[in-house]
């Protein structure tokens, strides 16, 4: 039986160095100290781009583009516990049709316009006239977190000391 060392976690800087240039690789594994530091970053990014934005759709497709930052580093963990990266994929494809619907529906614009207005009879008649939405957008937004817990459960779990369909572990190295 072999014997596994660990190696030390990486730091800031070198997890975002390491994730920054893998943006494009799928294939592999990732450690955990690189998705968390890497994601830390992509989040930061998405919400000082979204600032700039009171359109809900550019808001959207501000979020749409920093999430696929985030997309290969959370593939390559994802496969470093032995898991299949279809969870990956699926919440983040719920997570762009849940943003585009919202923004391009208009009903939460409408929403946000009538509750700063105050107007508690209008609010009252536009959600039973528009439950249709509400419908929709909840049973996305549900699936979709769904999919993300899923992920964000398996991005917790420890690699897999061995090597696993993915390639070798980046966390254990064989100590002779």
């Amino acid at each position: 039986m072999s014997n596994f060392k660990q190696l030390p976690t990486l730091g800031f800087v070198e997890a975002c160095k390491l994730a920054s240039s893998r943006l494009t690789e799928f294939s592999g594994r990732s450690r955990r100290s690189e998705l968390w530091w890497w994601m830390l970053v992509v989040m930061i990014i998405n919400e000082v781009a979204s600032l700039f934005s009171t359109n809900l759709l550019v808001t959207a497709i501000i979020s749409i583009i920093v999430m696929f930052f985030g997309l290969s580093v959370t593939v390559r963990r994802v496969q470093d516990t032995g898991k299949p990266a279809f969870w990956v994929y699926l919440s983040y494809g719920l997570g762009i049709i849940y943003q585009l619907y919202i923004a391009l529906s208009g009903t939460m614009a409408s929403l946000v316009e009538m509750v700063q207005q105050g107007d508690m009879e209008k609010i009252s008649e536009f959600a039973e006239s528009n439950m249709g939405d509400f419908g929709v957008m909840s049973g996305i937004g549900t699936l979709w977190s769904i999919a993300s817990i899923v992920v964000i459960v398996f991005c917790l779990l420890d690699s897999d000391p061995q090597a696993n369909k993915y390639g070798d572990s980046p966390k254990y190295i064989v100590e002779e």
